[in-house]
């Protein structure tokens, strides 16, 4: 998907030239943004101290001091933890999840002015001992960075949420209790429903055995975090009532990263974190969502209750990838996938029979409402699942939904593949199939979706898929004309969404 260099255009027509800004508002791209999603975050409880584990990083960009409010959210989708951080101007801050839910160490970050060995140091590459004056350098082009002490009253040590608490562990039985709810996934019963026959009837059976029932406590837990700009420290939740009508910030000021590590399979893997720029005009781009009237956007299944939009920009819905080895025993490839709901608060791939809670008895995965597929192997043979509901081709069997909760990794062997080595087209709703009102389509996913190859027990390795579509921001872009040879900038200017089909 090509590189969208600015917004000028459209931003000029809405709000007047003396208000153009750049962005790149519906490309999938590492920019400062308002909220970082790590989509893919694990962690080995059975080997706390050499297992596989998660680091990530947090930076301000801006000079400004920034309030960075995280969550960490189970597999499907409820959240279970979340804390405060301050960053001073150019701040940056690295976390490893096992610290905080293992030893149950949160980030301390206190309020305060600059120390001595703070701010603005002379002993960088660029100083006075250089050609390039540093103090000419930072009066022209660079702000100094501001200390937390200038966020005033909005995180200061008499705020109960204030991140300077954060020095005593999180009780051990508090970090039990994340951990009961973060493997729920992997323990209480995971079932596929017969909602395909339900809905369009004929009996069938599910092969292959899926790997949704396979994974237990064994495997390492999976979750993801979200990190925003906020107004405040603060104790909410982002699908809490208020969240998005007065704390969340518009500010696209901080770019992250990711460190999957494990000392005992000697492997680690690093991938930028998905960055989600906020942009005020977003709805002269985006989709709209017809109920709500507001455009599709990452978080509009907790911001449009309130009637607001949180304007971060929406995820792709369609992905392409290079698969390795599929069946050779010393060559892997996993499939990481994070996908969530513009309109339900859970994704519709869990059943719906009343709310999916933080701690449920059984996880039902649905069958009918999934994504479709194309692999292709290095002499163009293709396997394909692509029948409405695209779950259920011929309607003599169902191909179980392998990928039913928010955020996992599945191996490359699940799939139909035609071969040990090719390629994989990954297409979600609305991208496959758009009918409003027909029954068999719901939603608007948000999806990312990314790949770890591995080898012989020695190297790995770990990175996102291509953009292929994305609905949320070009609506016409649905199978089978997706995003190949797509013109994004016409003589009119910059292309936006045409509107959901109403067929």
């Amino acid at each position: 998907m090509k590189r969208f260099v600015t917004l000028a255009l459209v931003s000029a027509l809405v709000l007047g030239a003396s208000s153009i800004v750049y962005a790149n508002v519906c490309a999938f791209d590492a920019v400062p943004a308002a909220t970082i999603l790590f989509p893919f975050v694990t962690l080995d409880y059975t080997a706390p101290t050499n297992g596989v584990s998660t680091n990530f990083s947090i930076t301000n960009v801006s000079a400004e001091a920034q309030i960075v409010h995280v969550t960490v959210w189970t597999d499907f989708s409820s959240a279970i933890l979340d804390f405060n951080i301050l960053l001073t101007g150019y701040d940056v801050i690295s976390m490893n999840i096992r610290d905080i839910l293992i030893n149950g160490q949160l980030p301390v970050t206190t309020y305060g002015g600059h120390s001595s060995n703070e701010g603005v140091a002379d002993n960088g590459p660029v100083s006075s001992g250089n050609t390039s004056s540093a103090a000419t350098w930072i009066a022209n082009l660079m702000d100094d960075p501001q200390p937390t002490s200038d966020l005033g009253t909005r995180c200061n040590s008499s705020n109960p949420s204030y991140p300077g608490l954060y020095s005593s562990p999180i009780p051990p039985g508090f970090l039990g209790l994340f951990q009961g709810y973060l493997q729920v996934s992997q323990t209480v019963d995971r079932v596929h429903s017969n909602d395909c026959f339900q809905s369009y009837g004929g009996t069938y059976s599910l092969a292959p055995s899926p790997f949704w029932v396979e994974r237990d406590t064994t495997y390492p837990t999976n979750m993801y975090i979200t990190a925003d700009v906020v107004q405040n420290c603060n104790k909410l939740f982002p699908d809490a009532f208020g969240y998005f009508n007065g704390e969340a910030r518009y500010e696209n000021v901080l770019i992250g990263d990711t460190f999957w590590t494990s000392p005992a399979d000697r492997f680690s893997e690093a991938s930028a974190a998905v960055h989600l720029e906020a942009d005020l005009d977003l709805a002269s781009v985006a989709t709209i969502e017809p109920t709500s009237g507001l455009p599709i956007s990452f978080y509009h299944r907790y911001a449009s209750f309130e009637g607001v939009s949180d304007y971060r920009e929406p995820l792709p819905t369609a992905w392409a990838f290079r698969y390795l080895g599929a069946g050779v025993p010393t060559i892997g490839t996993d499939i990481r996938v994070w996908k969530g709901s513009t309109i339900y608060g859970k994704t519709y791939d869990l059943e719906r029979v009343g709310a999916v809670a933080v701690s449920p008895d059984e996880l039902v995965a649905s069958n009918c409402h999934a994504y479709t597929y194309y692999a292709w192997d290095e002499d163009e043979m293709v396997t394909t699942v692509t029948s409405v509901p695209w779950s259920m081709p011929g309607g003599e069997a169902v191909i179980p939904n392998l990928i039913p909760l928010e955020t996992q990794m599945v191996p490359v062997e699940q799939f139909d593949t035609p071969g040990a080595f090719g390629w994989m087209l990954f297409v979600w709703p609305a991208s496959n199939y758009v009918n409003l009102g027909a029954g068999q389509e719901d939603d608007f996913y948000q999806t990312w979706m990314g790949v770890r190859y591995n080898a012989y027990g020695d190297w790995s390795a770990a990175m996102d898929g291509a953009v292929m579509a994305n609905f949320n921001c070009f609506s016409d872009q649905v199978l089978p004309n997706l995003g190949t040879n797509y013109s994004y900038v016409d003589a009119a200017g910059y292309v936006t969404s045409p509107g959901i089909p109403t067929n």
